[in-house]
């Protein structure tokens, strides 16, 4: 009888230790699940973020090009644009002239009165 006591307690030591087994598998698993079901989330949240800043940098592209070309543009149309040194020309060419001292007020009154009378 000793010896199924023995076996009895042995029996029972490893049934406890099943047990003990069995629920730390089942922790086991449930941490695992949990950490399965955070790691879906991080990657469909780093799947949406990715999109975004794909999305986005297409925008910065387009904005560059769109820049780019009105850059050029502006490049292209200032080359008729008169340079200050030309102006600068022109404005002592005007003062050398001053046509309004080639004739005299009175004279301009004159002509405008003649006009005024052949359009009568």
């Amino acid at each position: 009888m000793p010896e199924e006591e023995t076996i009895s307690v042995l029996l029972a030591d490893i049934s406890t230790k099943l047990k003990d087994l069995d629920e730390k598998n089942t922790m086991l698993k449930e941490r695992l699940s949990l950490l399965d079901q955070t790691f879906i989330k991080q990657e469909e949240r780093a799947t949406r973020e990715f999109a975004f800043i794909k999305e986005e940098l297409s925008n910065i592209r387009l904005e560059t090009e769109r820049l780019k070309e009105a850059v050029q543009h502006i490049i292209s149309e200032s080359a008729g644009f008169a340079r200050k040194e030309e102006l600068r020309l022109i404005e002592r060419y005007g003062k050398m002239f001053e046509p309004v001292k080639f004739v005299k007020p009175e004279e301009v009154k004159e002509m405008i009165k003649e006009e005024l009378k052949k359009k009568r």
